[in-house]
């Protein structure tokens, strides 16, 4: 650990791999899964190619939402006190604009910059050392934090929380949780169907309890080492969240119901909630299966990570042995090839993701040679034995596959190796500093309004 303004040492690597111990114990290890040479043979015939040339001509819109976050010293004195800063850039990208300017030689940036629209959300906590003024704790001072953000209405119509009780009443009318408070601990029970109000108090310490605590993501945080998993945990849970809120806004506005079938919503990274608010994927996935009928694409798209990493080194293993994957192709990944080639399979749970999961996961291989991993909502209300045998491993029940597929071929852009452009656009705009920008709805309406 370095001491406060000390630089690390920029030749101290050079000692590391040059020491005799170091060098020997890396003998030692090997990539836990390869891709056998002698079975690639048996891989290839397991992408399928498929037909999808304009099944996503109904898509005109593509709304996507990303983050990143960091924690930073509030006193240049005490850099030990730290508040957590996150930003939530949501993106509408209108694939009609988007297709006239693929067509000029040359591109204006200003026509650019109008086939997209990015607004801004951002979060502020205490972290380690710093409480609120009110003379909180470090944990009442998170708790109160989260619970005044997911009040905000990021479309001016619902707030995060009501977005959150939707969520909780497709699966049931109560919730349970512990009180917050680490000297209580009493079970909570929260009526989720008589009940209007998101605050509530502990019927044993009279500690303040908000619906936003049901998520837990208050257990991420360590008082003495600061807000660093709960930031991660936050902007997780949150995307999915923001997306589903401007589902719901959309599905409120008489005007704008008619035109789901126009729009696809893109979660940047798999279906999956993880850690503390996990529990949340199985409501998600109720919530999703009642509005199957309703028209819209809804998926995720998966950057990095071991399936990705896979996919790439497949690809390189085939190409070594002269055999080329089929454009315009795909794979499901089921649990047996999974634990065959990527990882291991879990002591305690039966199916890979049982805890966090709520979608199924695809390799696709685009009609230029893109390498897309893909999360497509189970086509089921829940997650059963029944369930995986008979539809989560069978690719014929996501009837939205061939409008995704073609939809990635729409969006696919060159900005980054296998990038799509929602995507690039939101991450770019939560990396930055941005002031808010006009209502992402009011946007989508005007264009509506302009193309009738």
């Amino acid at each position: 650990m370095p001491y406060i303004n000390e630089f690390s040492n920029k030749i101290s690597h050079e000692r590391i791999i040059k020491n005799p111990k170091v060098i020997e114990k890396l003998k030692e290890f090997k990539i836990s899964y390869e891709i056998p040479a002698l079975q690639t043979n048996d891989i290839i015939k397991l992408f399928q190619q498929i037909e999808t040339k304009e099944a996503s001509q109904k898509i005109k819109f593509v709304f996507t939402v990303d983050s990143s976050y960091v924690e930073v010293p509030l006193n240049n004195n005490i850099p030990s006190a730290t508040v957590g800063i996150v930003n939530f850039s949501v993106s509408i990208v209108d694939l009609e604009k988007k297709y006239s300017l693929s067509k000029s030689e040359f591109i204006d940036p200003q026509k650019f910059n109008d086939m997209f629209n990015s607004s801004l959300l951002t979060f502020v906590t205490p972290g380690h050392n710093v409480i609120l003024k009110e003379d909180l704790s470090t944990i009442q001072s998170i708790r109160l934090s989260i619970f005044e953000f997911f009040s905000q209405k990021p479309f001016n119509n619902l707030s995060l929380l009501d977005t959150l009780k939707d969520i909780l009443k497709s699966k049931d009318d109560k919730i349970s949780f512990l009180c917050p408070n680490p000297d209580c601990h009493t079970n909570i029970d929260w009526d989720l169907k008589n009940s209007n109000d998101y605050i509530d108090n502990c019927p044993r310490c009279g500690e303040r309890i908000y619906l936003s605590d049901w998520l837990r993501l208050h257990e991420a945080v360590d008082e003495e080492l600061g807000t660093g998993s709960i930031l991660s945990r936050f902007s997780q849970a949150s995307e999915h969240l923001i997306v589903l809120n401007l589902l719901q806004t959309i599905m409120n506005n008489q005007f704008l119901n008619n035109l789901l079938e126009n729009i696809a919503f893109i979660i940047d990274g798999p279906l999956a909630i993880y850690g503390q608010p996990a529990k949340l994927h199985a409501y998600i996935l109720r919530y999703l299966h009642q509005l199957r009928d309703k028209g819209f694409i809804y998926f995720g798209v998966i950057k990095s990570g071991r399936l990705k990493d896979h996919f790439t080194i497949l690809e390189e293993r085939l190409k070594q042995q002269g055999i080329n994957i089929p454009y315009n192709s795909f794979m499901l990944v089921n649990d047996e090839y999974r634990f065959k080639y990527i990882q291991r399979r879990p002591k305690q749970n039966k199916y890979f993701g049982i805890e966090v999961l709520y979608g199924q996961d695809f390799l696709f291989y685009s009609d230029k040679g893109k390498k897309y991993v893909i999360s497509l909502p189970y086509p089921v209300p829940e997650k059963t034995d029944l369930a995986f045998k008979e539809y989560i491993f069978n690719h014929k029940a996501y009837v939205t596959l061939p409008i995704v597929l073609d939809l990635l071929n729409r969006i696919s852009i060159d900005l980054y190796e296998d990038a799509v452009l929602p995507i690039a656009l939101a991450h770019k705009f939560a990396s930055i500093s941005l002031n808010p920008g006009i209502k992402i709805l009011e946007i989508f309406t005007k264009n509506y309004i302009q193309q009738q």
